[in-house]
């Protein structure tokens, strides 16, 4: 699976496909902006990876969805 540069996006969350996948991303852009900015995700076969530039968006991201 692509991995994204540790140097740009040091936190990594990997959780497998759900049904609320599409309400994960809404979040995402509500909560801490658009894709890309601080925040990326790569689709693997069952699993999402979720990349952060910031510690306490993935720390956010992981009280809400895990």
């Amino acid at each position: 699976m692509r991995e994204l540069k540790k140097e740009l996006w040091p936190f990594k969350i990997c959780i497998t496909h759900r049904s609320e996948d599409d309400d994960i991303a809404q979040w995402l852009n509500d909560t801490i902006g658009g894709i890309g900015g601080r925040w990326n995700v790569i689709y693997g076969w069952g699993s999402l990876d979720y990349y952060f530039r910031k510690g306490e968006d993935a720390t956010m991201f992981t009280l809400r969805w895990l």
